[in-house]
């Protein structure tokens, strides 16, 4: 009898422990907008277009925009690590769905935190987003088909992909490509940020080039672009997560204020994030500044990363 009440009791401790600490849940939709905002409309403004690839010749809006991320972390300060909650973090299997965030189906993912420690009330100042890749889809504009008869689409320049895989659910971010189908484009986002961060970028071939896959949001009252020179790895403000390379920082973020969970308590995160995909693409002249030759340019609009708006609420 002794040995079976000896038993229950380890049970009941057991148990007791594993229910131990507080839960966090985090519950994120994405819903893709495809409304055209003031800012989008207004192209007289100077930080609408490019003045370096040519004249501009046109936009398009993807029919199908998703981004796959390699980390999604709320940051309450940039010099202490203590409370810093990460919704995706290197621990989820590189080829899990919760990493893509398909903003086209308004789909709904929800985390389960780990390592949650809140015993006092907490305000999150921080979204660091780093990504692996943005995937989209769209048409290219018929005049492409009539400028070369022979190679057409084929042959332009800087619309290239590094791969022709685009299995975007489950690679780990350092193959995937695109194809183009007819006038049907599929691909991820090298190509379009290229011309913004590598003035070297004359399509693949040789090194990829260099991007920022880092965004900053909060805790600054301006958006810009620099590049960080960490040293020895120790975190700034404007990096928090001591990234190093291109940083885009934006101040398109609410801070979130959490309360402490008790021991065997569940808190629930709400957040909704969206995505403005209208003329996401920009088309310019190039080099000989005439438009549907090979040498056009593609790329992601000016200040792209605004596009991307989060809600986030606390129960």
């Amino acid at each position: 009898m002794k040995r079976v009440f000896y038993f229950f009791i380890i049970i009941f401790f057991a148990s007791c422990a594993k229910d131990k600490g507080g839960k966090l849940v985090c519950e994120m939709t994405y819903n893709l907008s495809n409304e055209k905002s003031a800012r989008i409309i207004s192209y007289s403004a100077s930080d609408e277009r490019y003045t370096k690839f040519g004249d501009y010749i046109t936009s398009i809006t993807p029919s199908r925009f998703i981004v796959k991320f390699l980390s999604l972390r709320l940051q309450n300060t940039w010099d202490n690590q203590k409370n810093n909650l990460d919704i995706i973090d290197n621990d989820l299997d590189w080829a899990s769905t919760d990493r893509i965030a398909d903003f086209s189906n308004n789909s709904t993912v929800n985390f389960m935190l780990k390592n949650v420690n809140l015993s006092e009330n907490v305000t999150m100042n921080y979204l660091d987003v780093i990504t692996m890749f943005f995937y989209q889809e769209f048409e290219l504009p018929e005049q492409y088909f009539s400028f070369n008869i022979d190679s057409g689409i084929n042959n332009l320049t800087f619309l290239t992909f590094g791969s022709k895989n685009i299995d975007y659910p489950t690679s780990n971010g350092e193959n995937i490509g695109g194809t183009k189908e007819g006038c049907l484009v599929k691909g991820i986002d090298r190509p379009f940020m290229a011309p913004i961060f590598d003035d070297n970028w004359t399509g693949y071939g040789g090194n990829p080039p260099k991007m920022s896959q880092n965004y900053i949001f909060g805790n600054t009252d301006s958006t810009f672009i620099f590049y960080s020179t960490i040293v020895n790895g120790q975190p700034t403000a404007d990096d928090p997560m001591a990234q190093g390379g291109y940083i885009i920082r934006s101040n398109k973020f609410t801070p979130i204020s959490i309360q402490k969970i008790p021991d065997g308590e569940t808190r629930t995160i709400s957040g909704t994030m969206t995505f403005n995909s209208t003329d996401l693409i920009q088309i310019y002249a190039g080099k000989d500044n005439v438009p549907y030759t090979s040498d056009d340019i593609f790329v992601y609009s000016p200040k792209f990363w605004e596009r991307l708006s989060v809600s986030l609420t606390s129960d």
